[in-house]
């Protein structure tokens, strides 16, 4: 009898019946699943809240235009980010269900706006985000030159 944590009466997803390698590497693929999952959250929240943090840090401004700078790249050459595609070979290995088509921000935001987001939209936005942001720090770069220059 395999017991649960769920308050669905429902087995833990990481408890398996099976105590043999199969269910143990089940279990690896789908730890290392969420990990890319959480490695690939925190690069998207980055590249959108990273203006919060790098206004005040110049030398973070860099490390932002560089992770949407490469962003940009991804989607214009591969047509999407690398870790979706990892996140979902890796997915794939564990549930064979569990893995989705299409990218990471589509299919984690459209069960919080409902409506589709095409991909083409989002490569418009990021690329947008990126030169409003550049610009941003351009201009702050170059007020800070003034003040440094003026003794300020």
């Amino acid at each position: 009898r395999t017991w649960s944590l769920l308050s669905s009466g429902r087995p833990a997803p990481w408890i398996s019946n099976d105590s043999g390698p199969s269910g143990l590497a089940t279990m690896l693929w789908k730890i290392l699943a969420n990990l890319v999952l959480a490695i690939h959250a925190a690069w998207v929240l980055f590249n959108v809240l990273g203006p919060l943090w790098c206004c005040k840090r110049p030398k973070w401004r860099v490390v932002h235009l560089s992770t949407m700078g490469l962003s940009i790249l991804f989607m214009a050459l591969l047509g999407g980010c690398p870790l979706t595609d990892i996140e979902n070979r890796l997915l794939l290995r564990s549930d064979p269900s569990a893995a989705y088509p299409g990218g990471f921000i589509a299919h984690r935001l459209e069960w919080i706006v409902y409506w589709s987001i095409p991909a083409g939209t989002l490569g418009l936005a990021t690329a947008a985000w990126f030169a409003g942001w550049g610009g941003v720090y351009a201009w702050l770069w170059r007020r800070e030159r003034r003040r440094a220059w003026m003794g300020l």
